[in-house]
């Protein structure tokens, strides 16, 4: 922390949390478990970094206190910098949320002085080289699989095993597809040793992120809310989703069909984000499996049926929905799906690089900075300004960006193959990619 404060007085601790440039307290309170076993500190930090592996019959508390998650602790308690931690570094320094932040403030909290005491105590009783002796897991995001009914133009093997088995057949027989090797379905409960280490730990839960693969096609989802009801534990706990709102009931080997609304009753406190990067024909073409009248029912039916739940849009921005980000918009606002309360919630992609907004060539950059200034001007009173944001943060990816061809080449050549692999033809949907690929022949 800052000279000014001693991270071990615990008079000063919160103001030394608050005053922090680089503490998370998430180390201590969480762990982010993927498919192929990795296991990273958060859903942000560096995935080619993680802080431990796991292995079937690991104790969690065990995999908590790897040597890497040792000296991340030791790091935070200084108020050091962590490599892995970056993304969050860069969040703040333009003034917007981080995870590091907001964990922070929940955490420490005046308004719950109870959680706040256990919360100093837990940092007092760190260990000299960082280990802990007790985990209680009060923020959750767990990848338990990468199965998934979508393959997604901008996803991957390492999140839908439908990818995977198309990545299979481009490949030859000794090429891996992911860490894994070969595998297409990855779980890092694939013997189900994870859920029983994993299930005393869902005592302590405060929060859970649910997302995938498909989460709503995760019997391990099922697992966990079964749990929490049983267990008299739904009304405390906040449930977020990130969902390609596919699915509203789940067919459970053991227990039948179950209806997710029947479920979600138990829980008064639910976000759901819904991952939508266009409507019609364009949503169709660009999430394939996303069929837009089928997502459209379901929306309508959680409005109605499940009015707890604040459903909102998390839409990834690409090369591929660019130019039909303002159709969705306008859809999405005009039937209340997002608001001036409730923005869309953007993931600007930034891998692969050759599907960024940002290598377009300037004409065609400058002419989606024109777009989006409009929408920006719509929303100019101070109240607005988190919607405004969000074509801010778009346009300045844009008027940031730099053409290159030779990425833009790529791009095609990848689009090429997932347009003859599904027999698909994204330019019909999109011509505006077609001036892009007439530009590139032309220079």
């Amino acid at each position: 922390m800052s000279e000014d404060y001693n991270i071990a007085t615990e008079s000063n601790l919160i103001k030394a949390v608050e005053d922090s440039k680089h503490f998370c307290v998430l180390p201590w309170i969480h762990m982010h478990a993927w498919p192929d076993d990795r296991i990273m500190p958060c859903c942000i930090a560096d995935s080619a970094e993680p802080v431990a592996e796991y292995k079937a019959g690991d104790a969690i508390i065990d995999v908590m206190n790897s040597d890497e998650y040792k000296e991340m602790r030791k790091k935070m308690l200084a108020d050091e910098p962590d490599a892995r931690c970056q993304r969050c570094y860069d969040l703040e320094k333009v003034g917007t949320w981080s995870l590091r932040i907001s964990q922070n403030t929940q955490q420490f909290t005046t308004k719950k002085p109870e959680n706040t005491r256990e919360n100093i105590t837990m940092l007092l009783d760190t260990q000299e080289d960082g280990g802990i002796e007790e985990f209680k897991m009060k923020y959750m995001d767990i990848r338990f699989s990468n199965l998934c009914n979508f393959k997604c133009r901008s996803c991957g093997p390492g999140c839908s095993n439908l990818w995977g088995d198309e990545k299979l057949k481009l490949v030859d027989e000794t090429t891996w597809i992911n860490r894994k090797g070969r595998e297409t379905l990855l779980s890092v409960n694939a013997d189900g040793s994870f859920m029983e280490a994993l299930k005393p730990h869902l005592n302590d839960v405060q929060e859970v992120y649910f997302a995938g693969g498909e989460i709503l096609v995760h019997p391990e989802h099922y697992e966990c809310l079964d749990y929490w009801i049983e267990n008299d534990m739904a009304k405390d706990i906040r449930l977020n989703y990130t969902t390609n709102m596919s699915k509203i009931k789940y067919q459970d080997k053991i227990k039948g069909e179950r209806d997710l609304f029947e479920l979600w009753k138990h829980f008064p406190d639910i976000e759901m984000w819904a991952s939508i990067d266009a409507v019609g024909e364009a949503g169709d073409v660009i999430r394939k499996g996303f069929k837009w009248e089928r997502i459209k029912k379901n929306m309508f039916a959680i409005r109605e049926r499940a009015p707890q739940i604040r459903l909102g849009l998390t839409p990834t921005i690409s090369l591929w929905n660019i130019w039909h980000y303002s159709e969705m918009f306008d859809w999405m606002f005009e039937n209340g799906f997002t608001s001036i309360t409730n923005p869309p919630r953007l993931n600007m992609l930034t891998a692969p690089d050759w599907a960024n907004i940002s290598i377009l060539p300037e004409k065609f950059r400058l002419d989606l900075m024109r777009e989006f200034r409009l929408y920006y001007e719509k929303f100019p009173k101070p109240e607005d300004s988190n919607m405004n944001d969000t074509f801010k943060m778009i346009m300045m990816t844009l008027r940031n960006g730099e053409e290159n061809k030779d990425k833009l080449e790529e791009f095609f050549k990848e689009n090429d193959v997932m347009d003859k692999m599904r027999g698909e033809e994204l330019a019909e949907i999109s011509p505006r990619l077609l001036e892009v690929r007439q530009w590139i022949e032309q220079n």
